[in-house]
């Protein structure tokens, strides 16, 4: 079988680029290979799919990285032949030959029906609650809860609520999709919603898909939910933290009436720095304050938390937590 289209414009190497985020140089054929069929491109790699629209009318299943190779070596110009088991591509002086495999050995991925709008105001969420760190091994910790208007995560040290005002379902999703999520530049639109997979649609129809987990999160409310005395941040803080970050020797900073030190008060070792307005108690992990700076506009450092006390903190369309540290 030959098939062959010209272009003046790679716009596939576009979408096979966007594929790529979710696929892998090595491993499984599911995250190896992209399909083309009825001009589109898809990939699917056994938890994330994507589809990305394009010219070509072709019926063929190339490995995508070496497709991504050939036809970024041959510019504005190109001629694409789809033979039985291999694609050719031809530029103005680069020629190679992409190996493929049957179409049967690759799953063809589909997204689910739009059931709701988008606005950038989610991938905004999404944005925020990414500098989270995973966990893989609890659900909670390796993934994001999306529920009506917002978006939480956790690594059960901190955690980001982050509010998008969209009325969608509640779902746990693989942190996995963010970066996809992230990546793309493209304008967001659309929300499907399958029986266990929900779909992200852009402003051109490509999409992207995940699977999501069907065990749900514990109910974190109560560990938001609670009666604050919040405050400005303290002019300084983050000068302070940053200043200190150095002479830790364990990553937390110990904070003292109007000062913060890098050693507990009665250990003769370290450094400190002077914040007015820091309450005596608080031993906190200075990495975990370096993520949250962004987001952390007014604060109680000394939130009631069983037999010891949390940081609640609040930003713009945001809120969370930081646990403590005993002292």
């Amino acid at each position: 079988m030959r098939r062959t289209t010209k272009q003046n414009e790679s716009k596939l190497l576009a979408a096979i680029k966007q594929l790529a985020v979710i696929l892998k140089p090595d491993g499984s054929l599911l995250e190896t290979h992209v399909r083309l069929q009825n001009n589109w491109a898809t990939a699917f790699n056994g938890i994330l799919a994507a589809g990305e629209p394009i010219q070509e009318d072709l019926n063929v299943c190339p490995n995508a990285q070496l497709l991504k190779e050939a036809l970024s070596k041959c510019g504005q110009s190109f001629s694409l032949t789809q033979l039985a088991e291999r694609i050719s591509i031809k530029g103005d002086k680069f020629r190679a030959l992409v190996p493929c495999i049957p179409s049967e050995n690759l799953e063809l991925a589909f997204p689910d029906p739009v059931v709701a709008n988008l606005n950038p105001s989610f991938i905004k969420s999404i944005e925020a609650v990414s500098k989270i760190p995973e966990d893989e091994n609890r659900i909670v910790t390796a993934s994001i809860l999306i529920q009506n208007g917002s978006v939480f995560a956790t690594d059960a040290k901190i955690m980001l609520e982050h509010w998008h005002g969209i009325d969608l379902p509640k779902l746990v999703l693989p942190k996995a999709v963010i970066d996809p999520l992230n990546r793309n530049s493209k304008t967001i639109t659309k929300f499907g919603y399958g029986k266990s997979s929900c779909t992200f649609y852009y402003e051109d129809s490509s999409w992207l898909r995940t699977q999501f987990f069907a065990e749900d999160w514990p109910d974190i409310r109560p560990i938001l939910d609670r009666k604050t005395n919040a405050h400005t941040i303290p002019t300084g803080l983050f000068d302070a933290i940053r200043a200190l970050e150095p002479f830790s020797d364990n990553g937390y900073v110990y904070f003292e009436s109007n000062v913060i030190r890098s050693h507990p008060i009665d250990v003769d070792a370290g450094a400190s720095y002077e914040v007015y307005g820091i309450p005596k108690g608080p031993i906190l992990n200075i990495k975990q304050l370096r993520i949250l700076e962004p987001y952390m506009k007014t604060v109680d450092f000394l939130v009631p938390n069983g037999n010891s006390t949390m940081t609640i903190f609040f930003g713009d369309n945001c809120r969370g937590a930081i646990s403590g540290r005993a002292g």
